[in-house]
């Protein structure tokens, strides 16, 4: 086998992109120039992220969204100014059986637990409560609701045949009201979906 074909089996995506675009000698001639203006482009576009206080900003932001989000790098900011979330959402699941009895299947209540196991479930709340509560995800919700019959079905005669997820929600008093007091209780319900439950959702893989 010849040096050049295990230098070409060898070689990654990147570099097989970079020497479709400029030989060997024309990188090692400008590569300074091209990773400097990558690092000063990814620098600037961290800082109109992160400030964006202007209209210019916010356009070269959504321009180049799809890479952010791409990489991970996309931040919501959804409890800072200047619109901080106004609610405290959770969410639960009532599951209905074939012979009529029902089951409530609740998410870790993070407010509930000691703070060695709220470092262990936190991840539950921020998929459960912050994300899939809100309509952005109502795409996900069947995917849900077919995991929670999967995983609550424990007795064959008797299988889930409808999940209903369900959100409740207390509004988050302003600082002037809500400073040392306790959060307010979760008074206000929506649902979210009913499911019917298909065969092929109860199988395990």
């Amino acid at each position: 086998m010849s040096n050049s074909s295990v230098k070409k089996k060898k070689a990654s995506p990147f570099r097989r992109a970079l020497d479709a675009l400029m030989s060997e000698e024309d990188w090692q001639k400008h590569r300074k120039l091209v990773i400097s203006a990558f690092i000063i482009f990814h620098c600037g576009l961290n800082f109109m992220y992160m400030f964006n206080v202007h209209p210019y900003m916010n356009n070269v932001v959504h321009m180049f969204w799809g890479y952010y989000h791409y990489m991970g790098l996309d931040q919501d900011f959804g409890v800072f100014a200047p619109g901080p979330r106004n609610s405290n959402p959770h969410m639960v699941a009532l599951i209905t059986f074939k012979d009529g009895t029902t089951k409530l299947w609740m998410n870790p209540r993070m407010e509930r637990l000691d703070h060695f196991t709220r470092m262990q479930k936190e991840r539950y709340r921020k998929f459960f409560d912050d994300n899939m509560a809100s309509a952005i995800y109502a795409s996900l919700w069947p995917d849900i609701n077919a995991y929670l019959a999967r995983v609550n079905n424990d007795d064959p005669d008797n299988p889930p045949v409808s999940v209903t997820l369900i959100k409740y929600t207390a509004l988050v008093l302003p600082p002037e009201d809500g400073l040392k007091k306790k959060n307010e209780p979760h008074f206000i319900k929506e649902t979210l979906q009913t499911y019917r439950v298909r065969p092929e959702d109860l199988a395990r893989d």
